[in-house]
């Protein structure tokens, strides 16, 4: 097995590129579906799986996603309010045996569409 040179904080050197691309895949994700959030979490768990194939921590994810400045629904263009209805709506993800992210098949009555 071949090792990537790590930078001074051990990370691989491309890890700023890889974040990069993620982040800006989902952004653009996000930005196709303002106001649709079935469509919403069907971006976030491509983004999680697609973060993790890239080798970044689901934790870390999470803060890209909602959390750090700017963040990827900062990116998409979302309101403080749309990007928490997402972070919210994080809890209805379901993760398989092998720890996939789903979306659900449709959202709980009384959840916002």
């Amino acid at each position: 097995m071949t090792t990537q040179p790590l930078d001074d904080d051990g990370f691989p050197l491309d890890y700023d590129e890889r974040i990069e691309r993620v982040c800006s895949e989902a952004a653009s994700g996000f930005r196709a579906c303002p106001s649709d959030l079935l469509a919403q979490l069907r971006v976030c768990c491509r983004y999680f799986q697609h973060g993790e194939r890239e080798g970044i921590s689901h934790g870390e994810l999470i803060d890209f996603l909602g959390v750090s400045t700017p963040s990827v629904l900062d990116r998409a263009d979302y309101t403080e309010l749309e990007a928490q209805s997402v972070m919210d709506a994080l809890t209805l993800l379901r993760y398989d045996e092998h720890g996939t992210p789903h979306p659900p098949d449709s959202l709980p009555p009384g959840q916002s569409q």
